[in-house]
């Protein structure tokens, strides 16, 4: 049994759908989770970034974070203009600088029944090899494991940020990087998880995802919310983003001067006590 996704449009219901379910998320992981500190707006995969990009800013350890992004049909990265997807994600600093993030990429809307299942699942390792000083930025690495199977959100690059003062409470946080257009991963579904690796070029994907040099600017206006522009290596992006409950972050941008796209985050640290705790504590 299949659809004929070609013939699928988009329509308003399903944007007004996807902002529901932004806020939805958000308000169960803000009345479920306890939090300690804020964390940046993430990126399409739920990386620290801004919205298709990712940057090379360092969280603070054992930062734990979780969200959802709606990205559009005409921009999707895997069924790219014949549906919509969400994306979930979780995001751990594991180790000071080195984070682990998982991602789970699903289509909105029918797709072919051969297409179904789980939905595209990635892992993701990022280290931040550089710290920023006064004159450098920080720089960081971005590899996908290779293990998944005809994975999309596959990202390979080299990234650096720094943050610039421009007012008292107005900082400039800018990031260049550069996308490897090749990756190796395995393009069929065995069972043994180290076989079949193939070098891949990602420019034959419906969508090549961070295939180039990319960067943006983020201006932040006293970490409550900011405004973001962005190339990211095909298109030109704007987007911003508003700090809710010290903790909560909602972001939203328009792609390509065509199409919007919608997250939510929250984070917490997982080995820090309730304020109340501590200041007992110290009684």
């Amino acid at each position: 049994m299949t659809y004929d996704v070609y013939t699928y449009t988009f329509k308003k219901a399903q944007l007004r759908k996807a902002g529901k379910k932004v806020f939805t998320v958000g308000l169960l992981l803000l009345g479920g989770l306890y939090s300690t500190r804020l964390c940046a707006q993430v990126n399409v995969s739920g990386k620290s970034g801004l919205i298709y990009i990712p940057t090379a800013e360092v969280q603070e350890d054992r930062t734990f974070s979780a969200g959802y992004i709606y990205n559009p049909m005409n921009y999707a990265i895997k069924f790219n203009k014949r549906n919509s997807e969400s994306i979930y994600f979780v995001n751990l600093v594991v180790l000071p600088r080195f984070e682990i993030n998982v991602n789970l990429l699903r289509p909105n809307g029918m797709i072919p029944f051969l297409e179904g299942g789980i939905g595209d699942r990635q892992l993701d390792l990022k280290y931040v090899f550089l710290t920023e000083k006064a004159k450098r930025p920080s720089m960081a690495v971005i590899l996908s494991a290779p293990f998944g199977v005809d994975n999309s959100l596959l990202t390979h690059a080299v990234v650096a940020t720094k943050h610039v003062p421009i007012a008292k409470a107005i900082t400039a946080i800018v990031t260049v990087g550069l996308g490897s257009p090749y990756s190796i991963g395995r393009r069929t579904n065995t069972n043994d998880i180290l076989s079949d690796f193939k070098l891949e070029d990602k420019r034959d994907l419906p969508y090549h995802y961070l295939t180039g040099p990319f960067g943006g600017v983020n201006i932040n206006f006293a970490s409550k919310g900011g405004v973001m522009v962005e190339w990211d290596s095909q298109h030109l992006n704007v987007g911003a983003y508003a700090l809710l409950f010290k903790h909560w972050t909602v972001q939203a941008g328009l792609l390509n001067g065509d199409q919007l796209t919608m997250s939510t985050s929250y984070a917490l640290n997982l080995f820090q006590l309730p304020k109340r705790i501590r200041k007992h504590g110290k009684a």
